[in-house]
């Protein structure tokens, strides 16, 4: 039996479907600097989920994505 893993990586695209915005917002981070530029395969960025939080920070901190909105790994169960 094979054991599904979580994968520890998205892409661009994958956290801004995550996040509920586009993915330019988040290309646009790394390509002023904002946030430092991830490991590439393919020419797709592979974001490490450890670098989630500094992503929101910096779209928090441009406007982009609101204060309180969830990270894509917590429960938005009962929020409102």
């Amino acid at each position: 039996m094979l054991a599904t893993k979580t994968p520890s990586y998205l892409t661009t695209g994958e956290l801004g479907d995550a996040l509920g915005i586009q993915a330019w917002r988040i290309a646009r981070l790394f390509e002023r600097g904002l946030v430092s530029e991830p490991q590439r395969i393919g020419g797709r960025r592979l974001i490490p989920k450890s670098l989630i939080p500094v992503i929101v920070d910096a779209l928090r901190g441009r406007g982009w994505i609101a204060a309180e909105s969830a990270l894509p790994d917590e429960p938005t169960e009962g929020v409102r």
